[in-house]
């Protein structure tokens, strides 16, 4: 029965051995159709737990000034936070480099049943003390007790103590402080690293935000301006009519004057429609619920465009040379440098042959000395350990990598140093050209006002038409948004020119107050 038995068994691996690809094939997509069916009907049942949809959002709207909406963003924004948990997990990893070179301690021990011709019971507990030192030195101290046949035998007699002492000193590679802390090393200046990008990341985040809000208002600006700009071509239309039933202009001017105040119209829809999207996507920015309700309350750009821009008075030199010295990142390039060199002589020391002192010192009781436990005589060895392999390939490579890094490392900096002085001028010469900008569209304002004003009094004399009077309008529409659009422009050129020289100075709510006081003009003249 079982020779059968077996052979069937013998048979069917022949029979599965011979299958054919197609037949394999096959099988793959049977198996593959029925896993993929079972998953879609799952999938149908599929639904979000409750406490995961619930909304607790409040129904009272938020009323949002720029200082408001630039702290909330630094407490609730979800990439601000990851790049907080950066910096946290970052300096996580320090603390465990610390505590390498910190002494460590240990507790231990265990209780074993033997059983053979007679059946016993024994146990030990152990301490350890462990301690790496700066020099490379590995200290180790162990005291273990052994309870043998304790449980079972003669609780006078079985019982040992053994006390050991391990000391084992690099003395080629490995020695040193610079070699065997390296890993501490570039830990702490890592840790230096990742604080400097946060602080050059919350600026440029303040940056952002600023960007975010005032766009918005300027949506907000866009959007009172295409409603006045409707309300007005609609008093035109109004007029043109009395103009044309009085038989001063010819109808036609009235079905022209009508498809401008539907073309008006539509456009403060649309903008309506663009300033509530932005105010939406700014909400997720903030880290506000979705279904939160905000409103942007801001006189800053209105206070910016009644007092007017001052002329930037900038020693260009003074802030390049201000960017050399101080730019966080470039200081971080540079020690990225010195990092390498530092992992040069790493390198060099992995070439050296391995060659260890070892000390050690043992001291143990024998199992009748309970309960007067005494120590015997301790017992000393010293020697020298030593390992010379003849294959140094893969020290050799660490090697030509570390000159390899080095070279790039120093490459980065270079770029980095010429990078930084050309994003200075860059953003200087930005800034000079959205201050020309300003004063542009402010006299371009100035004189569209003044054309809708001599049209307007021209076409009720009838020396104008109702397309002259549009053409006004609309100009003077433009010319508005125009304007604002060119305050904010110079506004968010000056904070990124000041970031480039790292000159850029935020309060603790992420704010950048001190920046206004060099931008309006009555208050820099003071």
């Amino acid at each position: 029965m079982n020779i059968k038995r077996n052979s069937g068994v013998f048979f069917a691996i022949l029979l599965l051995a011979g299958c054919s690809p197609q037949y394999l094939e096959k099988s793959a997509d049977r198996e593959v159709s029925v896993i993929m069916e079972e998953k879609q009907q799952k999938i149908k049942k599929d639904t979000l737990p409750e406490n995961a949809i619930t909304d607790t959002t409040s129904s009272e709207t938020i009323i949002l000034d720029l200082k408001d909406a630039t702290n909330l963003a630094k407490n609730n924004n979800r990439t601000y936070k990851s790049k907080q948990e950066d910096v946290y997990l970052n300096i996580l990893d320090l603390t465990y480099q610390r505590y390498l070179f910190k002494t460590r301690y240990g507790f231990g021990g265990g209780v074993y049943v033997d059983k053979g011709d007679e059946e016993s019971v024994s146990g030990d507990v152990n301490f350890k003390l462990f301690r790496w030192l700066a020099t490379g030195a590995q200290i180790t101290f162990d005291i273990t007790k052994n309870f043998i046949n304790y449980l079972t035998g003669d609780k006078k007699t079985d019982f040992q103590t053994i006390v050991s002492l391990d000391i084992l000193q690099p003395l080629l590679k490995g020695a040193g402080r610079s070699i065997a802390q390296e890993d501490l090393i570039q830990a702490e200046k890592e840790a230096v690293y990742t604080i400097r990008d946060f602080i050059r990341y919350q600026k440029s985040f303040s940056i952002e935000t600023s960007e975010k809000f005032l766009n918005i208002i300027l949506f907000q600006k866009r959007m009172e301006n295409f409603y006045n700009n409707y309300q007005s071509i609609k008093a035109t239309r109004e007029r043109i009519e009395m103009l044309a039933s009085a038989g001063r202009i010819p109808p036609l001017q009235v079905d022209q004057a009508r498809q401008n105040e539907y073309t008006a119209y539509q456009r403060w829809v649309n903008a309506i429609n663009s300033y509530t999207s932005a105010l939406d996507n700014f909400k997720i920015f903030l880290g506000l619920p979705a279904k939160s309700s905000i409103s942007i309350k801001d006189t800053l750009i209105e206070n910016i465009m009644e007092s007017g821009i001052a002329e930037p008075d900038i020693d260009i030199k003074g802030y390049v040379e201000n960017a050399m010295k101080k730019r966080l990142d470039l200081i971080t390039s540079y020690d990225r440098v010195e990092d390498a060199k530092r992992k040069i002589k790493v390198a060099l020391n992995r070439l050296k042959p391995e060659v260890d002192l070892i000390v050690r010192v043992t001291a143990n009781t024998d199992t009748h000395s309970y309960p007067n436990i005494e120590l015997d005589e301790p017992t000393y060895r010293t020697g020298i350990e030593f390992d010379l392999p003849l294959d140094k390939i893969p020290n050799r490579n660490y090697y030509k990598k570390a000159l390899i890094d080095l070279n790039r490392k120093q490459r980065d900096f270079e770029n980095k140093r010429d990078t930084v002085i050309l994003e200075v001028y860059q953003q200087y010469r930005n800034l000079q050209e959205y201050y020309q900008s300003y004063l542009t569209q402010q006299n371009s304002l100035l004189l569209a006002k003044r054309r809708v004003e001599s049209t307007d009094l021209l076409l009720q004399a009838g020396r104008a038409t109702t397309r002259d009077i549009l053409e006004a309008e609309e100009s003077y529409l433009s010319a508005k948004n125009d304007l604002a659009t060119a305050v904010i422009n110079y506004l968010l050129s000056y904070l990124r020119f000041l970031n480039s020289a790292e000159l850029l100075e935020l309060d603790e709510k992420g704010m950048w107050e001190e920046t206004y006081e060099k931008i309006v003009k009555n208050t820099a003249e003071k």
